[in-house]
């Protein structure tokens, strides 16, 4: 027979005396259930898991005593085999069952897209080769020590995956008690015999498994990345994966050098070998000085700004990032099919003055017509029928990082690219043109290959900025750590990271360890990016120093 009692009681606050309120008694009908040997109830009173001798599991719902209801009966082990012994983790989400072959299984349930719960076997332990027939969890953490029939301890931690020590430890059969603080084991053999002995396992939960590799994490439907190191739960299972703010850290970089890289090598190209002398002198200080801006307040700008401003006209920036290019094609163009005496009053080199109100027109159609746009294509909101359709858009996104964080890097990669275009010998670019060579033809075929060791520098220079940016990923993205490269939604990287959460993290705990790996991984990042940078520059410049 199964019999669950329930009571439920009051504390007087002032003399603290307790009064029985309420007490209920249901008898569980077990049909087709064999010969019970293991009885667990969850800390919160709504699961029942039974074990039989034939290694059967039944997972039971008791949330209404009255109306008990049984989810799923689930053969545990293989035939041959017995559950020898079996305890919750701590939480009370996980069951952790010894078998007699000495292998330890973890199952928990799991929902379905139909919100239906079913126990899974997530990760199994199978250092230990006699029957298991003791668990002791730990109480702060999502490890658990194990005693074996021939006396051999084990210790091992679930999330990390990590058999941390199998050895002798008694010579019977014996009954353990783990302290409060995982420091201590307390065991007491068949004879009487006691023994107490000291743990130190420290930073048990942190493993390349754990870092790097997908886990199946209590309560998720799939292995999975997360990083999520704090909870307001004791017995929360931390998530230290490393992989979606090393991908956040990508995603900015990327995003960032796809505005800055083209924009600042191609202004770069015209502003020292095309413009004139004059306008150089205004331009290139005018850009380089834009480096000069805190970083702080262009991550404030996107974030209460310019990310407002792009979703209430999504289409009209859409709208200026297409157009834009094609209508200074279509100038150019133009510009050469106006007659030579129109074209001659703008002395050689000053032709981009042209591309000014152009490129002014242009925004304000583009932002004009935003909301026309919108209405016409997207039913009045184009960030709900991105949503709609499946596409996650979030106010702080790549987008707006993308576009920020690439004006932040523009300086740096158009500064150094132009040094090394203007630095070419000039005996160079003369001998190219006496020899019949077009200006642009001078450009592509001897200009920019004997300036590329610098050009490449630049670019390496400008991802390691875009790679190690911190105030404005902080400040612009909304700091959710996903693996997602939709340019809608937002992201965390490795160095926001560290910011946001090193003054919270507790000294020498393992979240505080992990944020300096992360930290590490960031030195090292940038370290190999610049040092495979140097080695091709090095190569790029032994091979273009002939010319």
């Amino acid at each position: 027979r199964l019999i669950l009692k329930r009571f439920e009681k009051e504390v007087d606050f002032l003399d603290d005396t307790q009064f029985t309120i309420n007490e209920e008694k249901h008898e569980i009908p077990l049909t087709d259930v064999s010969d019970l040997t293991q009885v667990k109830l969850d800390v919160d009173q709504r699961e029942l898991y039974l074990a039989d001798d034939k290694g059967f599991i039944y997972y039971y719902d008791v949330q209404q005593l009255d109306k008990p209801r049984l989810i799923q009966k689930i053969k545990a082990v293989p035939t041959g085999v017995d559950i020898t012994s079996f305890e919750f983790l701590t939480g009370g989400i996980s069951i952790l069952v010894g078998r007699s072959d000495g292998q330890i299984d973890q199952w928990f349930p799991v929902r379905d897209k139909d919100n239906n719960y079913t126990l899974h076997n997530v990760r199994s332990f199978d250092a230990q080769s006699s029957p298991i027939i003791a668990i002791a969890p730990e109480q702060a953490r999502k490890g658990f020590l194990t005693l074996d029939k021939t006396g051999h301890l084990g210790i091992y931690h679930t999330t990390a995956h990590r058999t941390l020590l199998v050895e002798p430890y008694v010579d019977s059969e014996a009954v353990i008690g783990l302290s409060p603080r995982a420091n201590g084991l307390i065991s007491m053999t068949d004879n009487g015999d006691v023994k107490l002995l000291d743990i130190h396992n420290e930073h048990p939960d942190i493993s390349w498994h754990s870092l790097w590799e997908k886990v199946w994490y209590e309560s998720r439907d799939k292995p999975e990345y997360i990083w999520q190191s704090s909870s307001a739960s004791n017995d929360f299972e931390p998530k230290f994966s490393l992989t979606p703010l090393t991908f956040g850290t990508i995603k900015a970089a990327f995003y960032a050098m796809l505005v800055a890289v083209p924009l600042a090598i191609m202004g770069a190209i015209f502003t020292a070998y095309f413009m004139s002398p004059r306008m150089r002198s205004f331009v290139k200080p005018t850009i380089e000085i834009m480096e000069a801006l805190p970083t702080v307040i262009l991550g404030f700008l996107a974030g209460l700004w310019l990310a407002p401003l792009v979703e209430d006209h999504l289409p009209g920036v859409f709208t200026l990032l297409f157009m834009l290019p094609v209508m200074i094609i279509l100038t150019a163009w133009g510009w050469t099919k106006l007659p030579k005496a129109w074209r001659e009053r703008i002395p050689d080199g000053w032709e981009p003055a042209v591309l000014i109100p152009i490129v002014l027109l242009v925004g304000y159609v583009s932002m004009a017509t935003s909301g026309a746009i919108e209405l016409w294509l997207f039913d009045g909101n184009m960030p709900q029928f991105l949503n709609d359709v499946g596409i996650n858009y979030d106010q702080r996104n790549s987008l707006v990082v993308g576009l920020v964080m690439g004006f932040a890097v523009i300086p740096t990669i158009f500064s150094i690219t132009e040094d090394a275009i203007f630095g070419v010998p000039k005996h160079l670019t003369i001998g190219s043109l006496a020899l019949g060579a077009t200006p642009w033809q001078t450009m592509t075929r001897v200009v920019l290959l004997t300036a590329s060791p610098g050009i490449f520098s630049a670019v390496m220079i400008g991802l390691g900025r875009a790679v190690g940016e911190t105030m404005i990923v902080l400040m612009a993205t909304g700091n959710t750590p996903i693996m997602d490269f939709n340019i809608f939604e937002g992201f965390r990287a490795l160095s926001a990271n560290i910011a946001v959460e090193m003054p919270e993290a507790e000294v020498a705990s393992s979240h505080y360890r992990v944020l300096f790996l992360a930290a590490l991984v960031l030195f090292l990042a940038t370290f190999v990016l610049n040092t495979v940078a140097e080695i091709v520059r090095q190569r790029l410049r032994n091979k273009y120093s002939s010319l």
